[in-house]
């Protein structure tokens, strides 16, 4: 069977994002950029377990697409016979789309993904969808297509296939389009794990119903082998390692960095972290074989809103670890969550006061949305406190303008979110100075690779801020 499998993800950045928004080099700064070319492995990693199993695999990726005229049109051309997509929340009226036109031409639509794993009962109701998978899908969505080429019909939902070993998958399937991107943006984006021991309620369970309840891990030789894969095959040395929290399991970092450092390899690195797992000992490690950017989900500097949302951390422990690692003269980007019910203007004046005390790289300013699946969902919920159960307001762009928690005071927000961004230019432009004080050939040889169209995009994202 030919499936088609869609990147559906443009709810913030439109049609033609990758080239509206694109600069050469990765640049991990604020999601509305990253977004814009981030390849993704759930979809990937599907793709190589089709292959695997003898189907054809094309990637449709809207981000690269004009209009719906321009995906039907990709659809056609390729000659497929199903159309399937996993999505988050924000991007379900895009998934629906896509699949209402995928019936119009006769075609088998299936989806999956985090929504439809926390909210089957929402897409239940859509005619457009013949086959809904709840978990993960690289086992299923080849069963699906076996099925059908053996002459039979799958249920409607379909509980998925747990992956138990996530060494047994094949490497993701780039295709000749994810290898011209990764090759543009000079890049690799690797997941060695899924899943993660918070219990942060913004997130979680979602992660759990989807992967389980345990955290998987690839082993270290497979890690390497996709590793290899970049760097002998594509000629790329920065790597983005994608795990929601890559430092889960420390003596499997130590292995990690170990072999880096033993076997020579010269690369560089971004990770995720929480400050609850990590300590001196990690910290050297990764600096000294390359890593140089930590994203640590610090979301507050209020002690009363850590507990808020179940983060099970401090305020203290948050600048220790902060500054830690930036002693070791590598990048911290960190995150604050803010719309939290129960958040007062004192608690906001504790994160602003956490960042400038920490003085990170980047800083990323983020409003809650209380996700379906999430235990923020499910809380709110009970208590009839969620102003709309409309999933087409459920984006964070639209939760500041009309929000969608009752109780949360979002002219609150509003009115210290310039305040946040004003810091955020602040960060950056110090950030460039000390890079202009160190290293002035490195920083005026980087501006080199970009055109000037490129160079203004960049600053727009990293300076002007977001739209």
């Amino acid at each position: 069977m030919k499936v088609a499998l869609c990147h559906v993800g443009i709810r913030h950045i439109g049609f033609d994002a990758f080239y509206k928004i694109f600069s050469p080099g990765f640049d991990h700064v604020e999601s509305y950029h990253v977004d814009s070319y981030l390849v993704s492995n759930g979809m990937t990693s599907i793709g190589a377990s089709l292959l695997k199993r003898g189907h054809e695999v094309v990637y449709v990726d809207l981000r690269m697409l004009g209009s719906w005229e321009d995906v039907e049109d990709s659809l056609s051309k390729a000659k497929v016979e199903m159309v399937g997509c996993g999505f988050q929340t924000p991007n379900r009226e895009y998934a629906l789309k896509l699949c209402r036109i995928a019936k119009s031409m006769g075609l088998v639509t299936v989806v999956g993904g985090p929504h439809v794993t926390c909210a089957p009962e929402d897409i239940l109701g859509c005619d457009e969808v013949d086959h809904l998978v709840v978990g993960e899908g690289e086992l299923t969505l080849p069963a699906i297509c076996d099925t059908y080429d053996a002459g039979g019909k799958p249920e409607r939902l379909i509980e998925a296939e747990m992956v138990k070993d996530l060494s047994s998958l094949d490497l993701p399937y780039l295709s000749p389009l994810y290898e011209n991107v990764v090759k543009l943006k000079k890049c690799g984006f690797i997941v060695t794990s899924r899943g993660c021991p918070g219990r942060c309620y913004y997130c979680q369970p979602v992660m759990k119903k989807i992967y389980g309840n345990k955290i998987k891990f690839r082993s270290l030789d497979h890690v390497f082998k996709e590793l290899d894969m970049y760097i002998h095959k594509l000629g790329i040395r920065k790597f983005y390692i994608m795990d929601d929290m890559f430092t889960t399991k420390k003596e499997r970092v130590l292995e990690f960095t170990s072999r880096l450092r033993s076997q020579g390899y010269n690369i560089e690195y971004d990770i995720n972290a929480r400050v609850d797992f990590f300590d001196e000992e990690m910290a050297y490690e990764l600096a000294s074989t390359g890593c140089g950017l930590v994203s640590f989900g610090f979301e507050s500097g209020s002690n009363k809103k850590l507990k808020l949302i179940n983060k099970h951390t401090t305020r203290e422990k948050n600048l220790e670890i902060g500054k830690l690692w930036k002693k070791t003269g590598k990048q911290v980007t960190a995150n604050i969550l803010v719309g939290i019910p129960g958040e007062t203007e004192d608690d906001l004046a504790q994160d602003y006061s956490f960042i400038e005390e920490l003085g990170p790289d980047r800083l990323l300013f983020n409003y809650m949305v209380p996700y379906p699946g999430t235990e923020f969902f499910n809380i709110l919920s009970k208590q009839g406190a969620l102003s709309t159960t409309d999933f087409g307001r459920y984006e964070m762009n639209l939760n500041k303008q009309f929000g969608t928690v009752k109780g949360v005071d979002y002219d609150m927000l509003h009115r210290w979110e310039p305040k946040f961004d004003k810091l955020r230019k602040k960060i950056f432009m110090k950030k460039c100075m000390r890079l202009l004080l160190k290293n002035p050939k490195l920083l005026f040889g980087q501006l080199m690779n970009y055109t000037l169209r490129d160079l203004a995009n960049k600053l727009k994202t990293l300076y002007v801020g977001t739209p």
